[in-house]
């Protein structure tokens, strides 16, 4: 047998790691546990001596994927030298920052995890990751020293406007479904998006569906519920993905 261990800052992570990486796992015949010991929340796991590559594929994957979205939201957000509030361009102006380079960035830490001996993620972050950090420090920088631009609403949507055009297109479409008082979120086959940057792949509200579209940054986004969508939705959907609009009817 394979065997290795991960040690996590508090359980949450823990725990959802392991529910990630469980269905693997078990595939394979192998042994996941998640236990407390000696100040860490450590994953111990086992898999068969053949699934070893797999198995170190699979664990980068989910540890790049955990890092971008709890770390560099919470980084980026401790460096910002302004109040944040909850309004909708704020939502959409931070996730903006959290999702520039997510594909790139989730390459980096792939390649800078070494699975020779166990891994700290805390101590992973804060020495193997410095030039990722400083990347994100571009970021923050750019937050800062636009500030005015936050003060008005039409030059906030328009800096907001610039940041997501210079987002990496991710996907090609986006097809917007209404089911049940929700969104699904459909690819080009009409099957619903499973993508790591999504907190869910269904969306319930008006807020979570702007920021999962900036996630995905399709090229087109074609609504097939226009009658099912609120005015200022629609109104925000045109202010920030405006010529990328299709509306079926």
């Amino acid at each position: 047998m394979w065997e290795y261990s991960l040690c996590f800052d508090n359980e949450k992570d823990s725990e959802n790691f392991v529910d990630k990486i469980r269905p693997f796992i078990k595939e394979t015949k192998g042994v996941v546990i998640s236990i407390f010991l000696q100040d860490a929340y450590k994953v111990l796991v086992a898999v068969p001596i053949e699934k070893r590559e797999q198995a170190m594929s699979l664990l980068k994957e989910n540890l790049a994927e955990m890092i971008l979205i709890n770390y560099k939201k919470e980084y980026i957000m401790s460096k910002l030298n302004f109040e944040v509030d909850h309004s909708v361009n704020m939502r959409v102006f931070l996730q903006t920052l959290i999702c520039f380079d997510s594909d790139v960035d989730k390459q980096i830490i792939v390649e800078s995890l070494n699975f020779d001996k166990s891994i700290y993620l805390n101590s992973f972050i804060n020495f193997r990751l410095k030039f990722l950090k400083n990347k994100w420090d571009e970021l923050v920088t750019l937050a800062n020293d636009n500030i005015m631009y936050l003060l008005s609403e039409d030059s906030f949507v328009e800096l907001i406007k610039f940041l997501i055009s210079n987002l990496e297109y991710r996907c090609y479409a986006v097809n917007i479904f209404s089911k049940q008082n929700c969104y699904l979120l459909c690819d080009m086959e009409g099957k619903v998006i499973n993508d790591f940057l999504l907190d869910k792949n269904i969306v319930y509200d008006d807020n979570k569906l702007l920021t999962s579209l900036i996630a995905l940054n399709p090229e087109k986004i074609i609504i097939h519920c226009n009658s099912f969508l609120k005015e200022n939705l629609l109104k925000n959907l045109y202010n920030f993905f405006s010529n990328r609009i299709e509306i079926c009817k």
